[in-house]
């Protein structure tokens, strides 16, 4: 220590040093540890890793695997939205199909031939004979093992070198076989389908029949959902529904190429208009003979798409005619016996002598089935290329052509084509764009004028191809913008030919090169998923913006009553009027945009519609009318109930509207004389129905929008 240190620090320092020497001799002591407690029980085993089946909200099934042998094994997995595992299938509640591909000989198509069958009995139906049916094997027959990641391994009950009963069916290891299976009892399971050539166990450029794809199918069907709503996939269809199933009841084959073909030709098979239905039973009887198919059923291209590379096979339509296929739309023709076939009997062997399996030959079924109306309407482009006008009170002048989108636009000559000058070529003119009324027009119709009257040319010749003519009078208190539409058909050697329509706007009292649009709510394009060309009145095509001309809240119509409004009258046409509607009434979207289903606000300008005409068809103030949300959704959800909540939320189905637009709560309260103190009707819908709100349609209808 330094000597200038004073002694009582020197003591405390001393005194530290003992203290830490203390503590590290305590901490080292080598003095013995108390004794081991008593184990513990055991905790609860960890919980394996998924969720069960029975709350999953969505399942994807892959099958990763087949073995073909005796038995065939398929190993599969379950996986839910969120790529967890799905745990705990019950073998009861899924089923398997297994079939063979068997290429086409003597002119007879390829087929699938199922290895499980069963021999169905007649019962309520015309059919008198046992027959046989191909079918699945439920996951309980066979035997069914689940690991813990998802995954499965299924292994049939049956040897598949010894399948004789019911029906003999021999293996052919050379061959493609498919594999699918649904699950039933959960939420909807689509069908997984694994093809594979058993000798080699190649899966790729294998033989195949990919002919249509669903896809195809649920452009109109939206999700086509057969047997319980388990089968979702034509992969997995066709490996029943093959040339050797027959539906015993009705005595009619269930080979898909034929019952598809004659389900969607329906009241328009010869049979049918004979006078016979045309049904199969299943779990129930089932007619089909009331299908109206929306488009020309030669359209055979809409299904069986040969462009599309997940359908290689598509071109067999036309390649590979046969009996079957062709005889299941020509109903009346009679094969066997030679009735109404101008070859006489004849089999699938001898098809393609006469129906050359190519695009050219004249006797082919591609030739044949050539829409030349189509085709010819192609050639036609109808071109509104300006809009002249000069206010309200005044004519608007419409300066056009009519061009060849086939040949470069190509002028047609409207004065001296013989072709053009004998057809129905015309304008239509309507206003307002915020909700057409066409004021003091009768019945609220747009004013329509020909091009040509007896043949002559209404138009003034521009002397370069361009015409120019007046299309009817504005009233002078008309407002806003109007819309003009060039519409018609030409009268060819093929036929009538049905032009798309065009549509131009203009303004009114609006700026002249601002013209407002008319609201836009359907999208043609997705009805034309069903319908290949929306036509109407034979001259009025592929153009919602003309229907809307006409189909507006003023109208209504006069035979039996109802409203003419597009909101209203499209509806009931596909919820409610007599037809066989493909898909739910409730998917909005097969026809809307995205957003063109959400009810209309006050501040829209969107006029309540008419369901009655009133004592003058020109003055609509007196019609009796549905406010403009109640009007639309009224058709589907038409029960007492339904109708009293939109009353209890401002909606009127006793309603009158005024020149102005305002909308009053009973009809005698409009018009000349009406008491103009009546309460004003004001809809509320949007406050719970629009987007994001606690009822959001697009949320309640289950309706697949971002």
């Amino acid at each position: 220590m330094k000597k200038n240190t004073p002694l009582f620090l020197q003591h405390l320092r001393l005194l530290a040093i003992v203290v830490l020497t203390a503590a590290l001799t305590a901490c080292f002591d080598d003095g013995s540890d108390g004794s081991r407690g008593k184990k513990g029980d055991p905790g609860e085993p960890a919980p394996p890793p998924g969720v069960d089946i029975s709350n999953a909200t969505e399942i994807n099934a892959t099958i990763t695997g087949v073995t073909i042998a005796s038995p065939p094994v398929v190993d599969f997995s379950l996986i839910d939205d969120n790529g967890n595992a799905v745990r705990n299938l019950p073998a009861s509640n899924i089923s398997f199909t297994l079939a063979k591909l068997i290429p086409g000989t003597d002119g007879n198509a390829s087929a699938w031939q199922s290895y499980i069958n069963v021999i169905e009995q007649p019962g309520d139906g015309p059919g008198t004979e046992p027959e046989p049916q191909a079918s699945s094997e439920s996951g309980s027959a066979g035997t069914l093992v689940e690991n813990e990641d998802g995954s499965y391994r299924y292994t049939f009950s049956f040897d598949i070198n010894d399948v004789t009963d019911p029906i003999p069916v021999s293996y052919q290891p050379t061959l493609t076989h498919r594999v699918s299976f649904q699950i039933s009892g959960f939420v909807p399971v689509d069908n997984p389908a694994f093809d594979i050539r058993p000798s080699d166990n190649a899966q790729e450029g294998i033989f195949s029949r990919e002919i249509v794809k669903t896809a195809n199918c649920n452009v109109c069907h939206e999700k086509l959902a057969k047997h319980g709503g388990n089968r979702f996939e034509l992969k997995m269809c066709v490996t029943c529904h093959n040339p050797g199933s027959t539906d015993a009841n009705s005595g009619n084959t269930v080979d898909t190429k034929v019952m598809i073909h004659k389900i969607h030709r329906g009241e328009n098979l010869p049979s049918v208009i004979g006078g016979e239905d045309y049904c199969i039973y299943g779990r129930s009887m089932q007619c089909y003979g009331d299908v109206a198919y929306p488009q020309d059923i030669r359209n055979c291209s809409n299904c069986h798409n040969e462009n599309d590379q997940k359908t290689p096979d598509a071109a067999n339509w036309y390649k590979v005619p046969t009996v079957e296929a062709c005889g299941s739309c020509h109903d009346d023709v009679n094969f066997e016996t030679g009735e109404n076939h101008a070859g006489g009997a004849q089999g699938n062997d001898r098809c393609t002598s006469c129906h050359t399996p190519n695009m050219t030959s004249g006797l082919g079924a591609y030739q044949k089935h050539r829409i030349l109306t189509h085709e010819g309407a192609d050639q036609y482009s109808f071109n509104i290329l300006n809009i002249d006008f000069l206010g309200p009170g005044n004519e608007p002048d419409v300066t056009f052509s009519v061009t060849d989108p086939t040949n470069n636009d190509a002028s047609y000559d409207l004065a001296n084509d013989a072709v053009l000058m004998a057809s129905d070529l015309r304008f239509y003119m309507a206003w307002d764009t915020t909700d057409y009324t066409n004021t003091g027009r009768s019945n609220a119709g747009a004013i329509s004028t020909s091009v040509y009257s007896g043949g002559v040319l209404q138009a003034n010749d521009n002397g370069d191809f361009t015409y120019t003519m007046a299309v009817g009078t504005v009233p002078a208190e008309a407002i806003g913008s109007g819309a003009v539409s060039f519409a018609g058909n030409v009268t060819a050697a093929a036929g009538t030919l049905l032009v798309k329509a065009t549509h131009d706007f203009f303004g009114i009292t609006d700026d002249p090169a601002n013209p407002v649009p008319r609201r836009t709510k359907a999208d043609l394009e997705r009805c034309n998923g069903c319908h290949d060309r929306l036509t109407r009145h034979s001259n009025r095509n592929d153009n919602l913006n003309l229907c809307a001309l006409c189909h507006n809240p003023e109208a209504a119509r006069g035979s039996d009553n109802g409203p003419m409004d597009f909101k209203h009258f499209v509806h009931r046409k596909h919820a409610v009027d007599d037809i066989r509607y493909p898909q739910r009434v409730s998917n909005c979207l097969a026809c809307h945009t995205d957003d063109g289903f959400y009810p209309v606000t006050l501040d829209s300008g969107v006029r309540s519609t008419s369901t009655t005409r009133g004592a003058d068809s020109s003055d609509s103030t007196d019609n009796n009318r549905i406010t403009p949300n109640s009007a639309a959704c009224s058709v589907c959800h038409a029960t007492a109930e339904a109708q009293l909540h939109m009353e209890q939320n401002g909606g009127n189905f006793d309603a009158c509207t005024e020149t102005d637009g305002t909308t009053r709560a009973r009809v005698d309260i409009c018009g000349p004389g009406g008491d103009k103190s009546g309460a004003i009707a004001q809809e509320s819908c949007p406050t719970c129905h629009a987007k994001d709100r606690i009822a959001d349609v697009a949320v309640t209808h289950s309706l697949d929008v971002d």
